[in-house]
Protein backbone atom coordinates (compact mmCIF):
# COMPACT_ATOMS: atom_id res chain seq x y z
CA UNK A 1 0.00 0.00 0.00
CA UNK A 2 2.43 2.25 0.96
CA UNK A 3 4.35 2.19 -2.69
CA UNK A 4 0.97 2.93 -4.43
CA UNK A 5 0.56 6.07 -2.04
CA UNK A 6 4.11 7.26 -3.30
CA UNK A 7 3.59 6.35 -7.06
CA UNK A 8 -0.24 7.73 -6.72
CA UNK A 9 -0.10 11.06 -4.50
CA UNK A 10 3.64 11.28 -3.63
CA UNK A 11 6.65 10.79 -1.55
CA UNK A 12 8.89 13.31 -2.65
CA UNK A 13 7.38 16.14 -2.23
CA UNK A 14 11.14 18.83 -2.42
CA UNK A 15 12.10 16.80 -5.51
CA UNK A 16 8.77 17.36 -7.21
CA UNK A 17 8.46 20.99 -6.12
CA UNK A 18 12.05 21.18 -7.69
CA UNK A 19 11.04 19.44 -10.83
CA UNK A 20 8.09 21.57 -11.67
CA UNK A 21 9.34 24.88 -10.31
CA UNK A 22 12.47 23.78 -12.45
CA UNK A 23 10.41 22.86 -15.39
CA UNK A 24 8.69 26.14 -15.38
CA UNK A 25 11.75 28.55 -14.89
CA UNK A 26 13.11 27.11 -18.08
CA UNK A 27 9.85 27.23 -19.77
CA UNK A 28 9.71 30.83 -19.12
CA UNK A 29 13.36 32.11 -19.46
CA UNK A 30 13.62 30.06 -23.28
CA UNK A 31 10.34 31.80 -24.22
CA UNK A 32 11.20 34.93 -22.87
CA UNK A 33 14.62 35.01 -24.76
CA UNK A 34 12.62 33.83 -28.06
CA UNK A 35 10.84 36.99 -28.04
CA UNK A 36 14.09 39.22 -27.31
CA UNK A 37 15.75 37.96 -30.16
CA UNK A 38 12.59 37.90 -31.92
CA UNK A 39 12.54 41.99 -31.05
CA UNK A 40 16.04 42.68 -31.64
CA UNK A 41 16.41 40.80 -34.76
CA UNK A 42 19.22 38.35 -33.84
CA UNK A 43 19.02 36.00 -36.54
CA UNK A 44 21.31 33.07 -34.66
CA UNK A 45 19.21 33.27 -31.27
CA UNK A 46 15.96 33.18 -33.08
CA UNK A 47 17.31 30.16 -35.27
CA UNK A 48 18.64 28.64 -31.53
CA UNK A 49 15.11 29.18 -30.21
CA UNK A 50 13.07 28.52 -32.73
CA UNK A 51 14.26 25.25 -32.35
CA UNK A 52 14.65 25.37 -28.49
CA UNK A 53 11.20 26.38 -27.56
CA UNK A 54 9.16 23.53 -29.44
CA UNK A 55 11.25 21.08 -27.56
CA UNK A 56 10.71 22.45 -24.59
CA UNK A 57 6.85 22.94 -24.99
CA UNK A 58 5.82 19.93 -26.89
CA UNK A 59 8.37 17.18 -25.67
CA UNK A 60 10.17 17.87 -22.97
CA UNK A 61 6.97 17.21 -20.33
CA UNK A 62 6.74 13.37 -21.11
CA UNK A 63 10.22 12.29 -20.26
CA UNK A 64 10.52 14.79 -17.27
CA UNK A 65 7.50 13.26 -16.16
CA UNK A 66 8.57 10.20 -16.65
CA UNK A 67 11.75 10.50 -14.52
CA UNK A 68 9.13 11.84 -11.41
CA UNK A 69 6.63 9.08 -11.90
CA UNK A 70 9.87 6.82 -11.05
CA UNK A 71 11.20 9.08 -8.50
CA UNK A 72 8.03 8.89 -6.50
CA UNK A 73 7.12 12.20 -7.07
CA UNK A 74 3.67 11.66 -7.62
CA UNK A 75 0.96 12.07 -9.86
CA UNK A 76 -0.16 15.81 -9.15
CA UNK A 77 3.43 16.88 -10.13
CA UNK A 78 3.90 15.14 -12.58
CA UNK A 79 0.74 15.71 -14.38
CA UNK A 80 1.56 19.62 -13.13
CA UNK A 81 4.63 19.98 -15.54
CA UNK A 82 2.65 18.96 -18.66
CA UNK A 83 0.50 22.35 -17.68
CA UNK A 84 3.69 24.23 -17.25
CA UNK A 85 4.15 25.81 -20.49
CA UNK A 86 0.39 26.72 -20.74
CA UNK A 87 0.73 28.44 -17.85
CA UNK A 88 3.28 29.97 -18.62
CA UNK A 89 2.48 31.00 -22.14
CA UNK A 90 -0.88 32.75 -20.83
CA UNK A 91 1.43 34.44 -18.89
CA UNK A 92 3.75 35.97 -20.69
CA UNK A 93 0.63 37.32 -22.87
CA UNK A 94 -0.63 38.59 -19.57
CA UNK A 95 2.66 40.60 -19.00
CA UNK A 96 2.62 41.82 -22.40
CA UNK A 97 -0.58 42.80 -22.84
CA UNK A 98 0.13 44.45 -19.11
CA UNK A 99 3.18 46.38 -20.40
CA UNK A 100 2.11 46.77 -23.83
CA UNK A 101 5.13 44.60 -25.83
CA UNK A 102 4.63 44.65 -29.24
CA UNK A 103 3.64 41.56 -30.62
CA UNK A 104 2.80 39.52 -26.95
CA UNK A 105 -0.09 40.71 -26.42
CA UNK A 106 -3.70 39.22 -26.65
CA UNK A 107 -5.13 41.89 -29.23
CA UNK A 108 -6.81 39.36 -31.76
CA UNK A 109 -5.46 36.51 -31.60
CA UNK A 110 -6.67 33.30 -30.31
CA UNK A 111 -4.46 32.91 -27.40
CA UNK A 112 -7.10 31.28 -25.41
CA UNK A 113 -7.66 28.11 -28.18
CA UNK A 114 -3.34 28.29 -28.03
CA UNK A 115 -3.31 28.42 -24.36
CA UNK A 116 -5.69 24.98 -24.14
CA UNK A 117 -3.57 23.38 -27.03
CA UNK A 118 -0.69 23.79 -24.92
CA UNK A 119 -2.24 22.51 -22.40
CA UNK A 120 -3.62 19.44 -24.26
CA UNK A 121 -0.43 18.37 -25.74
CA UNK A 122 1.60 19.18 -22.55
CA UNK A 123 -0.84 17.00 -20.22
CA UNK A 124 -1.28 14.22 -22.52
CA UNK A 125 2.52 13.73 -22.67
CA UNK A 126 3.12 14.05 -19.29
CA UNK A 127 -0.09 11.29 -18.66
CA UNK A 128 1.80 8.84 -20.67
CA UNK A 129 5.51 9.67 -19.66
CA UNK A 130 4.18 9.52 -15.95
CA UNK A 131 2.31 6.05 -16.84
CA UNK A 132 5.57 4.60 -18.00
CA UNK A 133 7.45 5.97 -15.09
CA UNK A 134 5.12 4.22 -12.73
CA UNK A 135 5.36 1.31 -14.98
CA UNK A 136 9.30 1.40 -15.08
CA UNK A 137 9.36 1.88 -11.02
CA UNK A 138 6.86 -1.45 -10.64
CA UNK A 139 8.95 -3.51 -12.49
CA UNK A 140 12.28 -2.34 -10.46
CA UNK A 141 10.56 -3.12 -7.30
CA UNK A 142 9.60 -6.82 -8.56
CA UNK A 143 13.68 -7.11 -9.63
CA UNK A 144 14.51 -6.22 -6.48
CA UNK A 145 16.18 -2.45 -8.07
CA UNK A 146 12.92 -0.20 -6.84
CA UNK A 147 14.09 2.91 -5.16
CA UNK A 148 11.42 2.43 -2.76
CA UNK A 149 13.88 1.40 0.67
CA UNK A 150 12.38 0.95 3.86
CA UNK A 151 8.72 1.91 2.26
CA UNK A 152 7.91 5.03 3.60
CA UNK A 153 9.10 7.60 5.36
CA UNK A 154 8.16 6.96 8.89
CA UNK A 155 10.86 3.60 8.66
CA UNK A 156 8.24 0.91 8.50
CA UNK A 157 8.62 -2.10 6.62
CA UNK A 158 7.58 -5.66 5.91
CA UNK A 159 10.50 -6.90 7.67
CA UNK A 160 8.41 -7.74 10.84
Amino acid sequence: MTTTKALLIGQRRRLALTMVGGFAGLVAFSLAVAIVAERADLPTAAALTDRLVPLLVFYAPAPIAAVGGYARCGGPACLAVGAVPAVVFAALVVVGTVFGVPGVGAGDSPIGGVTMAFAAVGLSGAFVGYCAGVTAALLADLAGYGSDDGEGEDGEGDAE
